[in-house]
């Protein structure tokens, strides 16, 4: 176990994570500046107020942001080893709820792949690095339970390694704005498509990408989600710099029709 992993569950145990997590900002701007640059998107992105979902909220830092930015929020995340960690950082809103389940097509029992990098932990095997912890058998819901359980939510943030299509063939309606993964793997390709195309049969109109953990939508406007099916993946391949081989980010697609009139 490193030194910044002992001190950290050490912080947490003593009830000291989040003035820990103030002065590792202090001392390292470059997470201070990562944090601020996230709660600035999704101030811009999303009406204060509004309801969102954390699928796969990991350590909690998009559900910290969102919370930040004035939003409710729903996080799923089913690794009891992140739990901690994710319990320190945000459960002291009141704006705030945590799911201990994955989501999937239907409600089951599965079996989590738990990895050192604790994101790339997935109920597919085979995805990602790192070394294995271990193999967790935990809840999984649907999207569509949670909607009934909680509300239709203005957005639905999905980061789930690999997960994406099981996570949406668990939904069966549009939501204003909803975001997930991709990587531009051949076997990753095919999975985004159909996901895609899943969400267009939903209602989904308009789609846009941010490129790795940024914080800048890559296309200067909204397209058509069918344009954008139509030029994918070549639309953001090029946009990556050469040489980079680990291309990932995340695909906003949004329903303009229940989007809040300006």
């Amino acid at each position: 176990m490193s030194l910044i992993t002992l001190t950290k569950n050490l912080s947490i145990a003593a009830g000291l994570f989040r003035p820990a997590l103030r002065l590792s900002r202090c001392l390292r701007p470059s997470t201070r500046q990562t944090h601020l640059d996230n709660v600035r998107f999704y101030r811009s992105l999303l009406p204060s107020g509004c309801l969102c979902f954390d699928v796969g909220a990991n350590l909690g830092k998009k559900s910290e942001a969102m919370l930040e930015a004035g939003c409710r929020v729903v996080a799923f995340e089913p690794n009891p080893l992140v739990v901690p960690e994710l319990r320190a950082r945000c459960g002291h809103q009141s704006r705030w709820t945590l799911v201990q389940a994955g989501l999937g097509k239907n409600a089951a029992i599965l079996t989590l792949y738990a990895r050192q990098l604790h994101g790339h932990s997935s109920f597919a095997k085979d995805w990602g690095g790192g070394a294995l912890l271990g193999a967790y058998h935990v809840p999984v819901v649907t999207l569509d339970a949670a909607v009934e359980a909680f509300g239709l939510p203005f957005y639905c943030k999905i980061d789930v390694e690999g997960w994406e299509p099981e996570v949406l063939s668990g939904l069966s309606q549009s939501v204003p704005l909803l975001s997930f993964e991709f990587h531009l793997t051949d076997r990753e390709i095919a999975k985004t498509l159909s996901c895609l195309k899943y969400l267009a049969n939903l209602g989904a109109t308009h789609a846009n990408a941010i490129l790795g953990e940024g914080t800048v939508f890559c296309l200067p406007e909204w397209v058509s989600l069918d344009s954008f099916c139509q030029s994918f993946p070549d639309n953001l391949k090029r946009l990556f710099a050469d040489g980079t081989t680990d291309c990932y980010g995340d695909i906003f697609v949004r329903n303009i029709s229940l989007l809040p009139k300006k």
